[in-house]
């Protein structure tokens, strides 16, 4: 307004005009009391949010324990919480009007009785506000695979970081107490570590570990004696994209005189639980069917995967033992946590009750572009395009296997990655942009929420 209350009451009384006495008093009147209802509704609006939030509380907290099973314990409980949310404010008076149990549904009615301070002029002292809220639970059959990118890029923050997100997610599923409810974790580099044990599996080629010790080799050789003019020689290295100062020092060394030296080579071969990929487009498929995965010799791979638990403690564990090492081939991670979702060999022993229909759910998290592509069954191979088709192939065929798929971009910069993750995922929805670690345990936070039967409905 640009007038104000000052220069309507100056005009009234410089005018004589009864009318304009009887306008002003009416005008004054209006302004006061459409204050007066916009405080009073504002109050209203407030205090009915705050009753909707402690009124969807008791339905959740309802819903989830089972043992409230007639209407007296429900209702001592609902008033217990609200006792604790309403500590005995003066002008609020709470009314628990019904809660009742519908199978898996509980619904909760209740009203708030609120003082008014300013529509007292037109006699009205006090509002009511009432909410509903219905909350179901049930314990759906569900399972989820951890895809987790556990190499050298996250090392440091980055991997605590996952730890927490992961960590706080698998708290949650606990939480549920479900037991149709299982996990499985995937961490993967270049290449998944399947365990030692499963070394003798028949779906497995892995050689048997060796010692070879050849013929005597001898060859002139000579010591150094003194080294001058050291100097620290800058060099920058790369590990899966990362940029890190692998500088060292150089020095002109003196030599002293030639010697013979002799000594017996010996290799071995030593398999660390490493596997690589099958060749003829059996990298694209979860199941055995005849064809043996090749154990990979003398390679190192991160930890161990966890195939299918309700074991959450066990779950929790591995995720707080991962350890950051190797370059990104995503194809790897996800072919395996999509064996860990399939009720056939190679993890067979992830079959569920066949009587009962089970959700599949893969949870896919990385921090960069694939850095290798797959090269026969080795992945060392440098064509990132070949990599990229291969990990939409593998989305895709998942998808088709009706495995629900998120997936994590967590501090990636790369546009092409993204793109390629969001494709990945069965919908727009569950893509996640992660760009710092609140972002990620959001990520995470959010997919428990969508996966949890423990809701609110309308």
């Amino acid at each position: 307004m640009k007038r104000t209350l000052n220069h309507i009451a100056a005009d009234y009384r410089s005018k004589k005009d009864g009318n304009v006495a009887i306008m002003f008093a009416m005008t004054v009147f209006a302004i006061v009391a459409g204050l007066a209802i916009s405080v009073d509704v504002s109050n209203a609006y407030f205090a009915k949010q705050r009753l909707q939030d402690t009124t969807d509380a008791i339905a959740l907290m309802a819903a989830k324990d089972k043992s409230l099973d007639s209407e007296a314990k429900l209702q001592a409980t609902a008033q217990a919480l609200f006792d604790a949310t309403y500590p005995s404010k003066t002008g609020e008076r709470i009314v628990i009007e019904s809660i009742k149990r519908d199978g898996d549904r509980v619904i909760v009615q209740s009203k708030n009785n609120i003082d008014t301070y300013f529509t007292g002029i037109f006699k009205t002292n006090n509002m009511d506000v009432g909410v509903t809220s219905s909350a179901v639970f049930a314990d759906k059959a569900m399972d989820v695979a951890f895809v987790l990118d556990t190499t050298f890029s996250m090392n440091g923050s980055k991997l605590s970081n996952l730890k927490s997100a992961a960590g706080n997610l698998v708290k949650t599923f606990d939480e549920l107490d479900n037991e149709n409810l299982r996990v499985s974790v995937v961490p993967f580099s270049q290449y998944v570590n399947v365990g030692l044990s499963r070394r003798n599996a028949k779906w497995l080629d892995v050689p048997q570990d060796s010692s070879t010790t050849g013929p005597q080799v001898c060859k002139m050789k000579r010591e150094v004696v003194s080294r001058s003019n050291c100097r620290r020689v800058q060099r920058t290295c790369k590990n899966d994209g990362v940029s890190y100062d692998c500088s060292y020092t150089k020095c002109d060394n003196t030599y002293g005189q030639p010697y013979k030296s002799c000594y017996t080579p010996t290799s071995k071969a030593t398999w660390k639980g490493c596997v690589g990929s099958r060749e003829n487009g059996y990298d694209e498929r979860p199941a055995y069917d005849s064809r043996k995965i090749p154990g990979l010799m003398n390679v190192t791979c991160g930890a161990e995967l966890q195939t299918l638990s309700s074991n959450m403690t066990q779950a929790k564990s591995s995720i707080s033992g991962l350890k950051a090492q190797g370059e990104t081939y995503l194809p790897a991670g996800i072919l395996w946590g999509w064996r860990t979702l399939d009720t056939t060999v190679p993890l067979s022993s992830n079959a569920g009750n066949p009587a009962k229909k089970r959700e599949k759910i893969m949870i896919v998290m990385t921090d960069g572009e694939n850095t290798l592509s797959k090269k026969g069954i080795l992945h060392n191979g440098n064509n990132a395009n070949a990599a990229n088709t291969k990990t939409d192939t593998l989305c895709k065929k998942a998808k088709a296997d009706d495995v629900t798929i998120y997936t994590i971009a967590y501090d990636v910069k790369d546009a092409t990655t993204k793109k390629m993750l969001n494709r990945c995922a069965t919908d727009g929805s569950k893509f996640f942009d992660a760009k710092n670690a609140g972002d990620l345990n959001d990520a995470f936070k959010s997919i428990g929420e969508s996966l949890s039967e423990l809701r609110i409905t309308a």
